[in-house]
């Protein structure tokens, strides 16, 4: 199974590092900078630093000289502030720049650029305020998009289903591989697209389904990279594709995409951003899209929700989500991407949600509805299933279904290429260890602890 990145939890960590710097001799450079433009002598010890990577506000000379040491202005510190400034001394493109065609394709380029000049360890994960801007910018821009409408008609069709073909077939195979086996044919059919974008002559329809179709490469392989175990690589992925999204003036998949950034911040614990952000995707889809995209979304509003411990709001969420699921009819224009919703009841963020919810018997219930319901070649969702069904089990004090159903999971895991299967295996292991004096919970942790090692 892939080994999850482990991302540094602050910017400055990834600033210093890259730059070649120690704790000790960054807290040097900072004081001799700061005393170069005049602020002064300030103490250089590498605990100072070392607070700051945790979370501490430098005082402004401090950031004033870090900036001028990476030639970040120093306008931007005191617009920006601290740590968000930061983002301009890493390589790629400026998150915060304004939503422009030149921009969306230099962001494009930039992700679809060779993965080695692009370490996951090298990317670190957007601060909250970053991610609440970037939404609020995005969102401007595209209901100013909306409002323009889109000019032209259909040009060179042929081109833009030849490719539309090609990425319904990646969505497949991530169901059955998971998300690490199709990073590299995502991002070479991006730049495919990218260069269209760029080179070809497109106007009309066509110039807003290539748009369209980054978008959707782009919003796909920050899903692959966040199955992988990649959030921050995902993330930077997600901004690419809210820029492409936006010129494509589509208000259900900038919703989903949205959706998609939301609910990995729930699964790395940023569960209050994750359900603010999943409220902006619901507002932004509104009317404007099908009661089957409206459910989806709010099925995710449910689990992160839960995560914050609403339990009410959680169960209202649920039962608005089944009602708008029961509202959707097969002749309903879903979009492509779509295919995989299912009822809310079954999907597996939300027997999630009761698990966090403290209802391990209902989640459980739900989510083996939801397995027998699932489709055979969802081989990375039948993990997730599983997992969380031993999970539950455990819960509820019954180690021999728990250890069984945890060998499932195990055995379908070995087959697929999922760094959050690998990690949600490493939870499970965290919560069958108190019971390690059960005989068959012995043999289920001896075999994960093998598999991770």
């Amino acid at each position: 199974m892939p080994v999850i990145i482990k991302q540094p939890k602050h910017p400055l960590a990834v600033v210093r590092v890259a730059s070649g710097y120690s704790l000790r001799t960054y807290a040097e450079a900072v004081a001799e900078r700061a005393a170069a433009l005049g602020h002064g002598r300030m103490a250089y010890r590498r605990e100072k630093v070392a607070r700051w990577e945790a979370g501490v506000e430098p005082e402004k000379p401090a950031q004033f000289a870090m900036a001028d040491l990476h030639g970040v202005d120093p306008d931007q510190v005191r617009a920006r502030g601290w740590p968000n400034w930061l983002l301009l001394a890493l390589p790629g493109p400026d998150v915060l720049a304004p939503f422009t065609p030149e921009v969306a394709l230099s962001a494009l380029d930039d992700l679809a650029a060779d993965p080695a000049l692009a370490n996951g360890a090298d990317i670190p994960l957007l601060p909250e305020p970053v991610l609440q801007a970037l939404t609020t910018t995005w969102t401007e821009h595209v209901q100013d998009s909306i409002a323009r409408g889109i000019q032209g008609g259909y040009v060179g069709v042929e081109v833009s289903s030849a490719i539309h073909a090609r990425l319904t077939a990646l969505w497949h195979l991530d169901d059955s591989l998971g998300g690490t086996a199709c990073t590299t044919s995502a991002r070479t059919d991006l730049k495919m697209v990218t260069k269209l974008l760029r080179h070809a002559r497109h106007t009309g329809q066509l110039t807003t389904d290539l748009h369209f179709l980054a978008a959707e490469y782009a919003r796909f392989l920050g899903w692959a990279e966040f199955d992988a175990g990649n959030t921050a690589k995902a993330q930077r992925a997600w901004h690419a594709a809210l820029r492409a999204s936006a010129e494509a003036a589509d208000p259900a998949h900038s919703a989903y995409l949205l959706a998609n950034l939301a609910l990995a911040c729930v699964y790395d614990e940023q569960s209050t951003i994750g359900a603010d952000l999943l409220t902006s995707a619901r507002d932004i889809a509104g009317t404007r899209t099908t009661p089957l995209v409206a459910a989806m979304i709010d099925t995710w509003r449910v689990r992160a929700t839960a995560s914050t411990g609403d339990a009410k709001q959680a169960a209202r969420l649920l039962v608005q989500a089944e009602t708008e699921y029961e509202r959707a009819r097969t002749g309903d224009e879903n979009p492509d991407w779509a295919y995989w919703m299912c009822r809310p009841t079954h999907m597996a963020e939300t027997g999630r949600a009761f698990l966090d919810l403290g209802g391990p018997a209902t989640a459980e219930s739900l989510l083996t509805d939801g397995l027998t319901a699932l489709e055979p070649g969802a081989q990375r969702d039948r993990v997730l299933y599983l997992t969380w069904i031993a999970t539950a089990q455990a819960r509820r004090h019954d180690l021999d279904a728990a250890a069984t159903t945890a060998v499932k999971a195990m055995d379908i895991a070995e087959l697929v290429e999922s760094g959050r299967c690998t990690s949600l295996l490493t939870d499970l292991a965290d919560e069958l260890q108190p019971h390690r004096a059960a005989r068959p919970v012995a043999a289920v942790l001896d075999r994960l602890t093998s598999t991770a090692s």
